[in-house]
């Protein structure tokens, strides 16, 4: 006897599906741009958005990498000047920071990554568009909820990178408090 399944279960097999589809395109497309490995693409969109002038144990935090590994991409970044260190303004520390080709190599990752998502709703008519928006964003807080709740009880020994992590923030409003996973963050609730 065949089971018919549920529309729950239809809908998250299909967002399952998806969300792979998704993701297998946007990184090949922003791991072509930097092609020195696949966290690269993250790290200077990071630096590019809101990490410029970080340690390597801030980067290493948001990428979800261990320190040495984190230490070996910075490595690499330098060597194809993308990035350089620079001593932090405590004179202890080292700070990370795009140079120009790396702020150009950043713009061009993010404008891949918005190109590869973009053809991703080209099907959806606009009112579809702003439905799948609201539903995101209602998605995206209650995930961000249960990765909080995951880092503060540390249920997982795993190292979760930072969702906002590849995110263009111009265009999740999060400078005008649109940003689902901020608010969820800094105030406990979604916008």
């Amino acid at each position: 006897m065949s089971r018919t399944p549920s529309s729950h279960q239809h809908a998250a097999n299909v967002l399952g599906a998806l969300s792979l589809a998704v993701a297998d395109r946007m990184n090949t497309a922003v791991e072509a741009i930097a092609t020195l490995g696949p966290s690269a693409p993250a790290a200077l969109a990071a630096m590019h958005e809101f990490l410029d002038g970080a340690s390597v144990t801030q980067l290493s935090s948001v990428l979800g990498l261990t320190h040495s590994g984190t230490v070996r991409l910075v490595d690499r970044l330098v060597a194809e000047g993308l990035a350089e260190r620079v001593k932090a303004q405590d004179g202890r520390a080292v700070s990370l920071v795009l140079t120009r080709d790396g702020r150009g190599t950043a713009e061009r990752i993010l404008r891949a990554r918005e190109k590869s998502l973009a053809s991703a709703l080209s099907a959806l008519p606009p009112d579809e568009i702003d439905n799948l928006a609201a539903a995101l964003d209602t998605m995206l807080t209650t995930v961000t909820r249960t990765r909080a709740e995951e880092r503060s009880a540390r249920t997982t020994d795993r190292p979760q990178p930072w969702l906002c992590r590849l995110c263009d923030f111009t265009a999740c409003g999060r400078n005008e408090g649109n940003c689902p996973v901020n608010n969820t963050i800094t105030t406990g609730t979604s916008s």
